[in-house]
């Protein structure tokens, strides 16, 4: 399976999942390391968009294809239907599933809905994983798009 991460330069080589530790995210608590990564480009977009706070944290990124093997026991799909219905809306909740999921050393990656475009699925890379190094970071390039829709709904 091949998804897409989308960083700020300087942070897109980063392997160990240190802002999302830092800062914590929807499906990790802060001090918990992961990597957000997306099924399609275009929800790449999406959500790194929903975080920006500033133009700026739209321009000067890079986007990086990621291959993770697509063996059943290594990667853990979660399953929408037995999450609450408000599971979007409680981030504390997310946050407990992801860290359970986070702290099981045999699992690299695991899918979840997204909250912007739940028919579409965000990948989170568990860099603690016993086999995280099966987990293959290829190219990476220069992100580009028509930045007039980001300077339409960013100020």
């Amino acid at each position: 399976m091949i998804v897409y991460r989308l960083a700020a330069k300087q942070y897109i080589d980063d392997r160990t999942g240190a802002g999302a530790k830092l800062f914590g995210g929807r499906w990790n608590p802060v001090g918990l390391a992961c990597i957000y990564a997306s099924e399609h480009i275009s929800l790449a977009l999406l959500e790194k968009f929903v975080h920006a706070e500033h133009k700026e944290n739209m321009q000067r990124i890079a986007l990086m294809h990621i291959e993770i093997p697509d063996t059943a026991s290594l990667v853990f799909n979660t399953d929408e239907k037995l999450l609450k219905k408000s599971w979007a809306d409680d981030i504390s909740y997310s946050q407990f599933i992801g860290e359970q999921v986070l702290n099981d050393p045999d699992v690299i990656a695991f899918t979840v809905p997204s909250a912007i475009i739940p028919l579409e699925r965000n990948v989170i890379l568990n860099p603690r994983a016993a086999a995280f190094d099966q987990i293959k970071f290829l190219k990476v390039t220069d992100f580009t798009t028509d930045f007039r829709l980001l300077s339409k709904l960013i100020s």
